[in-house]
């Protein structure tokens, strides 16, 4: 088949202008009359942003200190590609070849430098084809028709085509996004017998974790890296396990394994940290953070938290002046945003109290109060608790409290948390009236669950809503929460009949959970029981 290579928009990401100019000349020669051309991971990010291109051919070592490979885990990641791009690596070095076969988000192809005009040719002509082959899924994927894509994948399975083992892992994924963890578990397994795959033996691994057999999933994935030392998703996924097992000290473990090998991924290093900070390993803490806040400098996906992590364990180790410059640069990256100033404030007011200077605290604290009232800012666990710490310390009790309650009520499921919001009151001298409030509000939770499935179970499904919906409103930041309203909305148009209303604000659940936790095994239940319900009136999602 041939392919019309005029109609196609290619990208070429490059820090050298000499190949992006060579790279751009081979184009024209195949027919490309389309072409753009970055010269950093930002710059591309930045264009992607703004339109979407058929190919893109990216250098793997690119000038900002970030690599092909892991900006291709962050278009992937942000879902700033469409799946029918296609991505390849261009790359000198001959051991990627190795690396590729690992990786968790591997591009469609990659080329060895020097190669020529025809061997580019060849490539992007297989990899079209392949495009082509599973475009009629793709589309289905990007319309969130995911019950008619896995239709369409297992008819295109039928016929035993070169792309076999792709369209099983697809498949898989599709189950597994949909809550189908059965049918996932058959492919993975199947696909383990034809041949040991790390992705597949992941993706077992994956199946018994959703099942709480966290002993037999850590077995498998210390498998999994025993064979494939350079498949790095393998030790994220074992960090997560040993954790559910509270085997914290093992998860830090494996990710300091992880980072040493694979030391540039953002996301593994903020979770080091993360890890770390809970084990009191401060020190580990700071240097995880100290790269996290020097890699975001030139990233396009740098946050405030970021600096207020490594503030904090900057200061738990007694190295205020450090924390405190980090909170000045916070505040200079972000050019003084409201959010980078309320973050800062926060950090500011729990470092001054630390030295002493009391004045210089309070004055922290009232500017941060007074920013999250003008913004209401949402921040997350850790900088609302470190808020409620210098609530405390300034005699805001009532704030304090308000802040810990509300915390508690959004994320009454989480043990960590928890624990976390307990020991603020023990360090502030009030752990039994701690332990009252904050059991008391995961009781309130707890109760008002269980009263929305009884009403279902009676077959009052309207009450279930009406009581769950309410509820999510209020609290819209737990996840149990508003997947059980999703759940009573999505049962209540299955008995009951279609209500429009009900599904709109079932889909909006299921979208803010999916920020909060895409691959929860509730949401993935309950987005199964939504595709159905679509299924079910012939409605389309």
């Amino acid at each position: 088949m041939d392919i019309n290579f005029a109609e196609k928009r290619v990208l070429i990401i490059d820090h050298h202008s000499s190949m992006r100019s060579s790279m751009r000349a081979i184009l024209s020669a195949l027919g490309v009359v389309y072409v753009e051309m970055a010269n950093t991971a930002n710059d591309a990010i930045r264009r992607l942003q703004a339109k979407s291109y058929d190919i893109i051919l990216c250098d793997y070592f690119l000038g900002d200190g970030s690599d092909g490979q892991q900006l291709l885990e962050q278009l992937r990641r942000n879902r700033l590609i469409e799946l029918s791009t296609i991505f390849i690596i261009v790359t000198a070095e001959s051991a990627y070849e190795r690396v590729v076969s690992t990786v968790e988000l591997a591009p469609d192809d990659y080329l060895i430098k020097p190669f020529s005009g025809e061997m580019l040719k060849t490539r992007l002509e297989r990899v079209l084809l392949k495009k082509l082959a599973f475009a009629p899924i793709y589309r289905l994927i990007e319309e969130g028709k995911l019950a008619s894509a896995c239709q369409v994948c297992a008819g295109l399975l039928k016929h035993h085509s070169k792309y076999t083992i792709d369209f099983m892992r697809l498949l898989a994924e599709l189950y597994v996004t949909q809550g189908n963890f059965d049918e996932a578990q058959k492919i993975y397994a199947q696909v383990v017998g034809m041949r040991a795959v790390p992705w597949a033996r992941m993706g077992l691994a994956t199946m018994l974790h959703y099942q709480n057999r966290h002993a037999e999933a850590e077995a498998l994935l210390d498998e999994v890296i025993q064979e494939a030392p350079e498949y790095m998703a393998a030790y994220d996924l074992l960090s997560k396990v040993c954790e559910s097992q509270d085997k914290h000290e093992r998860a830090q473990q494996v990710l300091e394994h992880a980072v040493a090998a694979s030391p540039l991924t953002m996301h593994r290093q903020k979770e080091m940290g993360q890890i770390a900070m809970r084990n009191g390993d401060f020190e580990a803490a700071e240097q995880a953070f100290e790269f996290v806040v020097a890699r975001g400098k030139t990233s396009f996906f740098r946050v405030t938290d970021d600096y207020a992590n490594l503030s904090r364990a900057q200061m738990e180790r007694g190295k205020l002046n450090e924390a405190l410059g980090t909170l000045r640069d916070a505040r200079t990256s972000f050019n003084n945003s409201p959010e980078a100033a309320f973050t800062a404030a926060v950090m500011e007011s729990l470092i001054h109290t630390k030295a002493g200077d009391e004045i210089a605290s309070a004055k922290a604290l009232e500017a941060a109060l007074q920013a999250q009232q003008a913004h209401a800012f949402k921040p997350k666990e850790d900088l609302t608790l470190d808020l409620a710490k210098a609530c405390f310390a300034h005699g805001k009790e009532e704030e304090a409290k308000e802040l810990v309650t509300t915390l508690v009520r959004n994320n009454h499921d989480s043990g960590a948390l928890i624990q976390k919001a307990k020991q603020l009151f023990e360090a502030v001298g009030k752990g039994a009236e701690g332990k009252a409030l904050v059991d008391g509000s995961v009781k309130d939770i707890i109760q008002l669950n269980n009263q929305g499935v009884l009403k279902a179970r009676e077959g009052d499904f309207e009450g279930a809503v009406e009581l769950l919906t309410e509820a999510a409103e209020k609290m819209p930041e737990n996840l149990q929460i508003i997947l059980n309203a999703a759940q009573a909305l999505l049962v209540s148009i299955d008995k009951l009949g279609w209500n429009e209303k009900h599904m709109e604000s079932a889909l909006r659940y299921l979208d803010t959970a999916r920020t909060k936790s895409a691959m929860h095994p509730k949401l993935l239940s309950v987005n199964k029981l939504a595709q159905e319900m679509t299924k079910k009136y012939g409605i389309a999602a």
